[in-house]
């Protein structure tokens, strides 16, 4: 077998993975299919990533990176006003799950497995995020977190029942965009920014 046009067989292998791994959980993902979607040989997918539990480290530390991110980008241009600087992370954090709808939902079914790293890493970026934010805010800055990642988490987790519902008649994309425009309006407003 052939890996899809225009990626790396590392990348196909990686796509594969994600998907396989969103999907079906650890438990029951299986390399046969992760290397069948990927359009590679079994002994391929072993020769790049020895082990599913290699694999499946690779992606949580592809998405933890990206929530790294967004963390520190709260900070990453502390010129601008805070206004500004919560729209970009409220967005940015609305359109990471945009692009990875499946991921709470897997973040959730996978949390043994993912709390200690995401206590790590993640825990890492935030604490000093948060006792900074602290200093910007009249409110407890740990309970904007949470607000933050309630208000933009939770359209996912009920996604499919929104789209069966007919809620989103305008399209699911533009339902999600209205989504994450009220979210910045709600929290903003809650700072009184």
């Amino acid at each position: 077998m052939e890996p899809k046009e225009n990626r790396t067989t590392e990348e196909a292998i990686l796509e594969a993975a994600e998907a396989e791994f969103i999907e079906k959980g650890f438990d029951q993902a299986r390399t046969v299919s992760i290397a069948q979607r990927a359009g590679v040989t079994h002994a391929m997918l072993h020769y790049y990533f020895r082990t599913k539990e290699q694999l499946f480290d690779k992606i949580l530390d592809r998405k933890i990176r990206l929530i790294e991110e967004i963390i520190t980008s709260l900070f990453a241009e502390p010129d601008l006003p805070l206004k500004e600087r919560l729209t970009q992370v409220i967005s940015r954090h609305f359109d990471l799950l945009v692009a990875n709808p499946g991921l709470p939902r897997f973040l959730m079914g996978e949390m043994p497995r993912v709390a200690p790293l995401m206590k790590e890493r993640v825990l890492a970026k935030v604490l000093p995020a948060l006792v900074s934010l602290q200093k910007e805010i009249d409110m407890d800055a740990t309970q904007l977190l949470l607000d933050i990642l309630s208000q933009n988490i939770f359209p996912f987790l009920v996604g499919p029942a929104l789209e069966l519902s007919g809620v989103a008649s305008g399209g699911m994309d533009t339902l999600l965009e209205q989504i994450k425009q009220e979210n910045i309006t709600i929290i903003l407003k809650r700072l009184g920014l």
